[in-house]
């Protein structure tokens, strides 16, 4: 049955499931207030609504560290009257820490379907745990993120740069260090995904991305990453050995590691994709370290074929090789490009979607 909002069926679209809003800490330039309601915040969200709609992909994934207030911004403001008109799919999305054997960091994603209700997303983040000095936990709250820096050893505070002056006299501050601390118990992450209802969240893990998996050594740790591995359905790359390798294909660059890439991935394909990772809304062009929304590390973009939607998502993770991309066009676009007569006649022809966008 065709879909009446998109009647070409399924087509080659970027996809930007990484970007920043202002409510997040590390974001660069004026952030929104602490109440993302607040009439105040409506400018901004305003400029933010713009550059979605000025960028060049048509989906985009929010994913601010520890928090929905960005979602809950923009969400509130197109709900206005006087709102800009948002022309792209924006999901809702989170980006959190976990505890690990990791030297370093791991970051965590989730994306969410945009039709879950604001009760829902903060049932989700309640499921989550904080792991606390002494190996007490708390649910997650903005709360227990200050509690977690004022817990802490000044040492702590020290080497992350933070004062721990500040930490105890400023509530905003201490929420700041919290964040840029704290780590979540890694079974609270999992079992918190499949306690969303109807299936509307999706384990969203980086692999070779900042703070990724690949940062743990895999046979040292095998039980954690295996568990991590089994419970993502994306992940996140901009390797595209590794693009092909999560999507079941095998070639001359990842044939050597490839089948024990697949027995830990359990044998089933994953969709690997590239974000811009975006901390602001425009970025400066040939400045990878300045990137604004839609603009990918590289050159490295994501390419679906699928309907703008969340059931178009699900749909690329069930059929990762045929439904993604990574890289600057997917290689059947020029070919469509430059026989677009064809193309057309044999579309008004047989009055059938073409083959080549499926």
């Amino acid at each position: 049955m065709i879909n009446s909002e998109y009647p070409n069926g399924s087509e080659w679209r970027k996809w930007d499931l990484h970007i920043h809003t202002p409510a997040s800490f590390h974001w660069t330039g004026q952030k929104f207030n602490s109440n993302p309601c607040d009439p105040k915040n409506a400018p901004l969200v305003d400029q933010m609504i713009h550059a979605l709609n000025s960028a060049e992909p048509a989906v985009f994934a929010i994913m601010d560290y520890w928090t929905f207030d960005g979602w809950f911004a923009l969400k509130h403001r197109l709900s206005q009257d006087d709102a800009p008109k948002l022309e792209k799919t924006v999901f809702p999305g989170i980006e959190l820490r976990l505890m690990s054997p990791l030297k370093g960091r791991l970051n965590a994603h989730v994306i969410f379907s945009d039709q879950i209700t604001n009760q829902e997303l903060i049932d989700f983040k309640s499921n989550l745990k904080l792991e606390f000095p002494g190996n007490g936990v708390r649910n997650l709250s903005n709360a227990a993120l200050v509690d977690y820096a004022r817990s802490v050893t000044a040492d702590k505070l020290k080497h992350h740069g933070i004062a721990s002056d500040k930490v105890a006299e400023n509530d905003e501050y201490a929420l700041e260090a919290g964040s840029k601390m704290a780590e979540l118990n890694c079974d609270s992450y999992k079992e918190a995904i499949t306690k969303v209802k109807d299936k509307q969240a999706i384990g969203f893990m980086p692999f070779d991305t900042s703070d990724g998996l690949t940062g743990i050594e895999r046979n040292a740790h095998y039980i954690y990453v295996l568990g991590l591995f089994k419970s993502s359905p994306i992940f996140e790359t901009r390797n595209i050995s590794y693009w092909a390798a999560f999507s079941g294909i095998k070639n001359s660059q990842n044939e050597k590691w490839f089948d024990d890439f697949q027995i830990a991935l359990n044998n089933t394909p994953r969709l690997a994709v590239s974000g811009s990772d975006a901390h602001r809304f425009i970025g400066v062009e040939g400045n990878d370290d300045k990137r604004g929304y839609g603009d990918y590390p590289g050159g490295k973009a994501t390419w679906i074929k699928a309907n703008p939607t969340f059931q178009g998502l699900q749909q690329a993770i069930k059929e990762p090789a045929k439904r993604s991309f990574i890289g600057t066009i997917p290689p059947k676009l020029p070919l469509i490009k430059d026989n677009r007569s064809i193309f057309i006649d044999n579309l008004e022809v047989s009055k059938l979607q073409p083959s080549i966008f499926k």
